[in-house]
Parts: C-alpha cells; structure tokens; sequence
C-alpha cells in the first residue's frame, strides 16, 4: 500500500473515531442532566456500539499512522511528528483503552448498572476535556506541521 492510500485510510479512521465520540457523546451528556424520555439502559447499550465504533476508528487511525511511520523508514527528523506521538501513544491511548474496558467489560459485567453508569460517567466528566484539547492539538500539529 502507498503512503497516501494509507493517509486516506488514516483519515476516515480520525473521522470515524471523532464523529462517534462526538455526536453520541454530546447527546449522552445532554441525557445525564435532561429527562430525554429514552430508557438509559437502550440508550447506553447504543453508546456501547457507537463506543465501539469510536475506538475501532481510532485503531485504524493509529495503524495507519503507524504504517505510514513504517513507509518514512521511521524517521524521526519530522518535528511536527516528535510532537504528536506522545500525546497520541501517551495521553489518547491509555484513556481510549480504559473506555473500551469501562464499555465492553466493566459496565456489562456489573451487577449494579446505574452505578457502573454513574462511575463511566464521571470518567467522562474528567477526561472530556483533556482528550478534547490533546486531540486538537494533535490535529493542529498533523495540519500546520510547525
């Protein structure tokens, strides 16, 4: 696979992963506070799926970053990328691999829903910012390439 095949392909990873975090997520917040009239256990178990498909868009976003790293023979002269790694591999990856426990083992295992609920939703309280402006920046790196 060439270089911008595999750029393309990082793409639609990025907008899967930030349209699904994004749009579900805004309405599971807005639901938390406003009686929406949906049952909270139908809405999470989509949440759950939308999760899912956030997180595999992220997957498919790091390993085409990874492979594009790969097709640049790992050269880490690029200041821009020396920039955007950690925050992806060490602040964006660690809080995507406690979200994917927190829905596929965590909330589904737990004998108490509303409280396993309660707790996930305030991992996302305290993460929501932080992810927010560490992605930004990682997009604003990739795009202006200082």
């Amino acid at each position: 696979m060439e270089y911008t095949t595999a750029k393309f392909i990082h793409l639609i990873g990025i907008f899967l992963w930030a349209g699904a975090s994004s749009s579900l997520g805004l309405f599971m917040l807005y639901s938390m506070h406003k009686s929406t009239g949906c049952d909270q256990h139908l809405l999470r178990n989509f949440y759950r799926w939308m999760t899912n498909l956030e997180i595999f868009g992220f997957v498919v976003a790091l390993a085409m970053g990874l492979y594009m790293l790969h097709l640049l023979r790992y050269r880490m002269d690029i200041n821009w990328l020396n920039y955007k790694l950690p925050l992806v591999l060490g602040i964006i990856l660690p809080l995507e691999l406690v979200n994917f426990w927190f829905v596929n083992f965590y909330i589904p295992r737990a004998k108490d829903k509303m409280r396993a609920y309660k707790r996930y939703d305030l991992f996302t309280y305290i993460i929501a910012l932080p992810l927010i402006l560490t992605s930004l920046m990682v997009i604003y790196l990739a795009v202006v390439k200082p």
